[in-house]
């Protein structure tokens, strides 16, 4: 609560504001996908980003092949709103007090149902044909994964997680 103050006559009267926050919900999510190889995903990625209100979207040493402007994938030209930063190490760039989760099929790997999403993330992918660095993965908080009977492609998976992130918020907020 802060304080606001009007004035009658000439006298200035303190008088009580709530302030409430003008944000759906607190925090934000980023998307990180580290080596990507096709365009396609990474459009689809993008596309997820746009929709599901990620504030950034981090491509660590992607393919050179792919030029974000020009994803058939990604009809709505998310980098136009949506910040698209290519790096050499996705920590570079990850904002600070930023809790970083890797999205990986791994034996110690959370189950994304059971999953408390952080207030402040930013999820981590790996290429279509591979995994998460072993080197990432250490520095990850969390590594979640998408119970499953097979491996899914890179944009799905950005898309699942990303809507349970958001369908989570939304019952936490009725709560």
């Amino acid at each position: 609560m802060t304080y606001g103050y009007t004035q009658r006559s000439k006298r200035i009267i303190p008088r009580k504001v709530d302030r409430k926050s003008t944000l759906a919900q607190r925090g934000f999510a980023c998307i990180a996908l580290d080596r990507p190889k096709g365009g396609v995903n990474v459009g689809h990625a993008l596309r997820a980003a746009l929709g599901f209100s990620a504030r950034m979207v981090i491509l660590g040493e992607k393919d050179q092949s792919i030029n974000v402007r020009k994803l058939s994938t990604d009809p709505g030209r998310a980098y136009r709103h949506v910040p698209v930063l290519e790096v050499a190490d996705i920590f570079d760039v990850m904002p600070n007090d930023c809790v970083p989760v890797a999205v990986e099929l791994t034996d110690d790997a959370v189950d994304l149902a059971t999953f408390d999403h952080p207030e402040r993330a930013c999820y981590i992918f790996g290429p279509e044909n591979g995994s998460v660095s072993p080197e990432i993965l250490k520095k990850c908080r969390h590594i979640v994964k998408i119970p499953t009977t097979m491996s899914l492609n890179l944009g799905m998976t950005v898309n699942i997680v990303m809507y349970d992130r958001l369908a989570k918020a939304t019952r936490n907020r009725k709560s």
